[in-house]
């Protein structure tokens, strides 16, 4: 395939591409630095005062993790990851972060969130956890929610392979870091980047492989010197692999699997990330990939970090709110809801 058709894609204009932009009020900041340890592409540092600051050059997809680990409501969101124009233009404009929805019952008064609806506004995708082994017992009851999630046809593509032996894990970080490094620096040089065509072209198709976000992110930090670690230091991973035979191929029903997993977890006073990094290590691991079941018609698609937290690191954030289009009965009214204001669009009745 010509250059000419992957170069946006491979290339895209940095101008275009705005970072999340954060901001600290020194009157409520106590410097206890969680901020910095709760940021997975490390965006943050100290100044000579002792105070968080964005680093000069950084990368920040609006995670808000930052935010949330502040005891102390110190963190304010100036600006939002968005990108103007090309191939990762934010759609369908750039989308404000905005808290739920206040609750209301069926009959549209106004109520408290049920204690599912907690678990799931509150979760967060936890990366520091404290080295304490987490029992068995509660490992295999996060195993037992993935083996009963639903999948297209009752045809369960997945298996579980649990991870708590220190120096495997370290074998396949270790793996993981040299291979992503050769693609993050592959894709900063104008002339090797050409070898990732195939990443972008397919099959399989992978053009969210090298969004900004994932690159200068992602793999940029797991790049540094004494960067992210793929297993962000948890002491049970759990990988699953995926059947490429399944019904409707396996994604869609491993998303639903292990995110039951995770859900469960974080109920059982454990915390979960999924780690697709750590899944991208043990897949290239030149001895334990085989080793780990890691073969056709068997992948790794993703992994997920399981342990107890070192620190509080959920609590409700603002997201994106998408406009929803809504078909009522009455075909004449659609309703759409976008940011904070609802537009109807209705026949006016005579």
């Amino acid at each position: 395939m010509p250059w000419e058709d992957v170069k946006d894609i491979l290339r895209p204009n940095m101008d275009d591409i705005h970072m999340g932009v954060m901001k600290v009020d020194e009157d409520k900041c106590n410097k206890c630095g969680l901020c910095i340890q709760n940021c997975p592409f490390q965006c943050w540092e100290k100044n000579e005062e002792g105070y968080p600051v964005l680093k000069e050059n950084y990368a920040c997809f609006s995670c808000y993790n930052c935010k949330v680990a502040c005891p102390n409501d110190a963190i304010s969101i100036m600006d939002f990851y968005h990108v103007d124009a090309g191939v990762f233009k934010t759609l369908p404009y750039p989308l404000p972060p905005e808290m739920p929805l206040e609750p209301k019952d069926a009959d549209g008064n106004p109520t408290e969130w049920n204690e599912i609806e907690k678990l799931v506004l509150n979760r967060r995708s936890v990366r520091n956890f404290k080295d304490t082994p987490v029992p068995e017992s509660i490992i295999q009851r996060v195993l037992e929610a993935g083996r009963f999630a639903p999948s297209g046809g009752n045809c369960q593509p997945w298996q579980f392979v649990v991870l708590t032996n220190k120096e495997i894990i370290k074998e396949i970080d270790k793996a993981a870091i040299n291979s992503i490094s050769q693609v993050y620096n592959a894709y900063l040089n104008d002339n090797s980047v050409k070898v990732l065509e195939g990443m972008v072209t397919g099959p399989p198709q992978n053009v969210g492989g090298v969004d900004p976000r994932i690159v200068f992110g992602g793999m940029g930090t797991v790049s540094k010197e004494n960067g992210l670690i793929p297993s962000l230091g948890a002491p049970v991973i759990i990988l699953l692999l995926a059947d490429e035979r399944a019904i409707g191929r396996p994604q869609m029903s491993i998303g639903i699997c292990g995110q039951t997993m995770n859900l469960v977890a974080n109920s059982l006073g454990i915390k979960a990330t999924w780690s697709g990094f750590f899944a991208w290590g043990a897949s290239v691991h030149p001895t334990l990939s085989k080793e780990l079941g890691i073969e056709a018609p068997w992948f790794c698609p993703s992994a997920l970090c399981l342990g107890f937290p070192k620190f509080k690191q959920e609590g409700m954030v603002p997201r994106e709110r998408r406009p929803v289009k809504w078909f009522r009965e009455d075909k004449e009214k659609t309703v759409v809801t976008e940011r904070k204001e609802v537009i109807q669009s209705e026949k006016q009745e005579a």
